[in-house]
């Protein structure tokens, strides 16, 4: 289904509030021409590195915090329902294959003998068993967080950081809520919050929301032993060390949450399985931070060198977390990083 196919269904994966289209309208200019065959093959290349580079980061960084079970390396399954859909992502598979990324097609009876809880027929699947993912991601955070305190860190709560610092080329610290906090060296991490900060700065981010849900069900009710991703219909099914995570979706031009968003994938799994009237632990929402060519703005500001940004990474945020910091660390420390990164280039909307 092409992405006009989607906006037609207002419970498709895909969902644009209209009345946001005024506001929304110079991103998506931007993101046509983002679109063009040889952008998109610059961008392709770029991501392709991080990404080859993102499951090493994360096993080092994993084990560094003392909490390497957090991830399972089981791989994961790409299904499509329909031959045309197949047949669609041959495109897809060939683009995978120029870069390197290790995937098995799967058959229809390959998929049932690895899924048995799933009850719908799939045309035909994608198994990449070089993928890993984390059960908890709350614990994760929490992992870090302990080490980087354990390291000497010190963590501020409850202070809303109101611009950056500056004098001649270079900034001098933050304007907190009731204060200010000098800093030799600042990195804004902050996602879709970062682009305020850094437009003083003359930095020009056209970032947009990317809004996706999730719903949290008992694992006991859908015994999975890897994510599986239904192409057609936009979401992941992935299992987690609290439950089974539905995960997914795109809504453009958000205010506040639309929950039936969450219903959807309630509903795709209670069709998927045949498990009717599924009782959800939960219902969360997050805004995907993302810029036009999809590409994060990672790099020193022109003008004030010892401010780094790191933002804008579009539904690879956890992905592409271990990496990025690692070139962040290169950038702080006045090193050059070991993948070329011009393409993230914080003046590139300028």
């Amino acid at each position: 289904m092409g992405a006009l196919g989607m906006l037609a269904d207002p419970l498709g994966p895909l969902h644009l509030r209209w009345s946001a289209l005024p506001s929304l309208l110079p991103w998506l200019m931007r993101l046509a021409l983002a679109s063009r065959p040889s952008a998109v093959s610059n961008g392709t290349q770029i991501l392709a590195k991080l990404l080859r580079e993102a499951v090493p980061a994360w096993k080092h960084l994993a084990v560094d915090a003392g909490e390497p079970q957090l991830f399972r390396h089981q791989g994961y399954l790409t299904l499509f329902e329909t031959a045309k859909s197949a047949t669609a992502a041959e495109a897809e598979n060939r683009l995978l294959r120029r870069h390197g990324i290790q995937f098995e097609p799967v058959s229809a009876t390959c998929i049932r003998a690895m899924c048995p809880a799933l009850k719908r027929d799939m045309y035909a699947g994608r198994f990449h068993p070089d993928a890993i993912y984390t059960t908890d991601p709350f614990e994760l955070v929490r992992s870090l967080y302990r080490r980087f305190v354990a390291d000497g860190g010190t963590v501020i709560e409850g202070q809303h950081v109101r611009a950056i610092l500056t004098e001649p080329g270079s900034a001098t610290g933050l304007r907190l809520a009731d204060g200010e906090l000098k800093a030799g060296s600042i990195v804004l991490a902050a996602g879709s919050g970062s682009v305020d900060l850094a437009r003083p700065l003359g930095v020009k981010a056209p970032l947009t929301r990317e809004r996706g849900y999730h719903v949290m069900v008992d694992e006991g009710e859908i015994p999975l032993n890897m994510p599986l991703l239904f192409a057609e219909r936009g979401f992941v099914a992935t299992p987690m060390a609290t439950g089974l995570r539905l995960a997914g979706t795109v809504e453009l031009g958000a205010r506040a949450p639309d929950w039936k968003r969450a219903d959807i994938l309630r509903r795709h799994a209670e069709d998927l399985f045949d498990r009717p009237g599924l009782a959800e632990q939960s219902q969360w929402f997050g805004d995907r931070p993302t810029l036009p060519d999809y590409l994060p703005m990672v790099g020193l500001v022109p003008g004030c060198r010892n401010v780094t940004l790191a933002f804008g990474h579009q539904h690879l945020g956890l992905t592409l977390a271990a990496v990025t910091a690692e070139l962040v660390g290169d950038l702080v420390n006045g090193r050059d990083p070991r993948v070329d990164i011009s393409a993230l280039s914080v003046s590139r909307f300028c």
